[in-house]
């Protein structure tokens, strides 16, 4: 459980962020090609979750 609720958390973030940057590219007049951005988004959201677990499993192997 503790897995799926990090995840969430690192998808809310990514998101968060990925709103901000849409925004203030779109105050500026820069138009951003969703393909590349949806990728970018998931493979940030992949390293900061594997990221967050990696000292978890460390933990579980040392055991």
């Amino acid at each position: 459980m503790k897995h799926f609720v990090k995840a969430a958390a690192v998808m809310a973030i990514v998101i968060i962020v990925n709103m901000i940057v849409s925004i203030i590219c779109n105050m500026r007049g820069i138009d951003l090609n969703s393909t590349v951005t949806g990728a970018v988004s998931t493979v940030s959201a992949v390293l900061l979750y594997q990221g967050l677990i990696r000292n978890e499993n460390k933990k579980d192997n040392r055991e």
